[in-house]
C-alpha cells in the first residue's frame, strides 16, 4: 500500500516537473503564454515557479536562476521518494546522499552556465584582441562576468590585471571547482549510502 503511494507521488513529481520545463519553455517563444494551453500553465506552474522568482539572490544581473532551483528542488523530491519505494525503507543516509547529489547538481549547472561565458566571453577578446565596441550586446554579460571574475581571480593574485586575465583565471579556476567537486560529491554520496541508518 505505501509502495503504491510513494509510486503515485513520484509520478505526480516527475510529471508536474515535466510541466514546469514545458512552461519554462514557453517564456522563450512570444505570445506562447497567451494561448489557451498557455493559461492552463501559467495556473498550474505559476503558483510555485512565483515562490522561486520573488527571491533575489537567485537573481544575478539579467540571468535568473530561479527556474534551475525550482526544477531541481521538484527532481530532488521526486528522487527521494523513488528512492524510498525502490529500497522499501525511509533511511538518512539514502537521503542524504540524495539531497547532496541533487544540490550539487544545481550548483554544478549554475557554476557550468558561469564557466562557458566566461569562456565564450574570453574567445572574444582573444579574437579581437581585447577590443569590444561600446554598442555590442557583450556590455551586459560584461557587467556580470567583471565582478564574479575579478573576484574570483582576486583570491589567487593580488596585483592588477586585465580584464581578459581575469577571465581566464576564472575560467580556470571554475573547471577546477566543476571536476573536484563532481569528484567529491561522488564519494561523500557513496558514504551517505552505505550508512546503516
Amino acid at each position: 500500500m505505501i509502495q503504491t503511494i510513494l509510486s503515485i507521488l513520484a509520478g505526480a513529481l516527475s510529471l508536474y516537473t515535466l510541466l514546469c520545463f514545458i512552461y519554462i519553455l514557453m517564456s522563450w517563444f512570444p505570445g506562447a503564454r497567451f494561448t489557451r494551453f498557455g493559461h492552463f500553465m501559467t495556473a498550474v506552474c505559476e503558483p510555485y515557479m512565483g515562490l522561486f522568482r520573488k527571491m533575489s539572490f537567485l537573481r544575478i544581473g539579467n540571468i535568473d536562476f530561479s527556474p534551475i532551483v525550482s526544477l531541481g528542488l521538484l527532481s530532488l523530491a521526486s528522487a527521494i521518494l523513488a528512492g524510498i519505494q525502490h529500497t522499501g525503507r525511509i533511511f538518512f543516509g539514502g537521503i542524504l546522499g540524495t539531497i547532496l547529489n541533487s544540490l550539487w547538481g544545481i550548483a554544478s549547472s549554475i557554476i557550468g552556465i558561469f564557466t562557458l561565458l566566461i569562456f565564450i566571453r574570453w574567445i572574444f577578446l582573444l579574437v579581437n584582441k581585447g577590443r569590444t565596441s561600446y554598442d555590442s550586446g557583450w556590455n551586459q554579460i560584461d557587467m556580470l562576468l567583471n565582478k564574479i571574475s575579478y573576484k574570483v581571480a582576486g583570491t589567487f593574485t593580488k596585483s592588477g590585471m586585465s580584464y581578459q586575465r581575469s577571465l581566464l583565471i576564472s575560467w580556470i579556476s571554475m573547471l577546477v571547482v566543476l571536476i573536484a567537486g563532481h569528484f567529491l560529491i561522488t564519494i561523500l554520496a557513496a558514504l551517505c549510502y552505505r550508512m546503516p541508518f
